[in-house]
């Protein structure tokens, strides 16, 4: 116990402590790991993103909202919370709520949890907590997703439209613009896009999503299609040097030994067979400068 604790303590010595606001973790969890140690999950994405790609951008997010629907423990919408005027955190796993809400308190910032999972259909919907060591790979059952009945436990969660969710925490007359939504939600993005049509017709909002399959009514090719015709003009894919949506050892030594560094990639389509953790939608009339 005492020889682990001292190397617990070494890598610790390493981790970006200012990476995210004071936060609280779980025991064994994926991403937690990350943020223990790291100070921040896919922080090597998340902070070229804002601090590079969208620097233009940030004025403007100081008076907007940013929009985390699949929120999990929190990482995403504690890094948002240091941009966006509010956050509002989307997610409806009660085995992961409690963290959340206790993450949001401790942030001292605006983020409201919102105990409910977007959808394009309101109800109690079938869901999948995961219990192998990876909340944040939950999901609804109909998007088929990583977790089914053998990796997690069978629960129901409430799914709402996220237009008439906004509605209501946001109000109509005077409400702050969206000005970013990322999505993570194991499968089920283009059915929470579908529900969020008035908010990506009148604000016109970046939109973040992780994108693991290509084909199929939910996949990448339909996701872009759905998103040109909500008036997305281009679409980049957010690249590492070195990490993946698919890791190997040889990324993580070629890291240790070489560092790493981040690009936008543009993308016309997502390419068969291939996965990414982090795709960026631009809307027409807020293109990226020297993208």
């Amino acid at each position: 116990m005492a020889i682990s604790r001292r190397l617990l303590d070494f890598v610790l010595r390493g981790r970006d402590t200012t990476a995210l606001p004071l936060h609280v973790l779980l025991p064994g969890d994926e991403v937690s790991g990350e943020m223990l140690v790291a100070g921040i999950h896919e922080g090597q994405l998340l902070q070229p993103l804002m601090d590079h790609f969208l620097a233009a951008h940030k004025p403007h997010f100081a008076n907007e909202v940013a929009l985390d629907v699949g929120a999990n423990i929190g990482n995403h919408s504690l890094f948002f919370s240091r941009h966006f005027r509010t956050v509002l955190s989307v997610e409806p796993n009660p085995r992961t709520l409690t963290i959340l809400r206790a993450n949001a308190a401790l942030s001292g910032a605006d983020v409201r949890v919102l105990p409910v999972g977007f959808a394009d259909q309101d109800g109690a919907l079938s869901f999948f907590s995961n219990h192998q060591g990876n909340l944040g790979a939950s999901g609804f059952a109909f998007a088929q997703g990583p977790t089914d009945a053998r990796s997690g436990e069978q629960i129901e969660c409430a799914a709402r439209r996220g237009d008439a969710v906004l509605k209501e925490v946001l109000g109509v007359d005077g409400a702050p613009r969206i000005g970013l939504i990322k999505l993570d939600v194991e499968g089920a993005e283009l059915s929470a896009l579908r529900g969020l049509t008035e908010c990506l017709a009148r604000d016109k909002p970046f939109v973040i999503f992780e994108s693991l399959r290509t084909d199929g009514e939910s996949g990448g090719l339909a996701i872009f299609s759905f998103l040109r015709g909500a008036g997305y003009a281009s679409f980049y894919a957010i690249e590492s040097s070195v990490t993946s949506a698919k890791p190997s050892a040889f990324g993580w030594l070629r890291r240790l030994f070489c560092g790493e560094h981040v690009r936008l990639r543009r993308l016309e389509a997502p390419v068969a067979g291939d996965a990414y953790l982090m795709i960026l939608a631009v809307p027409a009339g807020r293109e990226l400068v020297g993208a």
